[in-house]
């Protein structure tokens, strides 16, 4: 009987870790927080303007 008592409450101890971890993860990305604390929710080709800065690059080439 003491043989599956530990194993059993071990396994118990990881699916109560695992299920911990994805609601952590879960609510991470479901959250309305961004990352950066000056950042917008922008389009990224706006927010960065990359299509000016590889003009400006191929400029500096020619």
């Amino acid at each position: 009987m003491k043989d599956w008592i530990f194993p059993s409450m071990a396994f118990l101890v990881f699916l109560y870790g695992i299920f911990f971890a994805g609601l952590y993860i879960y609510n991470y990305k479901n959250s309305s927080v961004s990352i950066f604390a000056g950042s917008k929710d922008t389009p990224v080709n706006q927010s960065i303007g990359i299509d000016d800065f590889l003009q400006e690059i191929s400029k500096s080439f020619k």
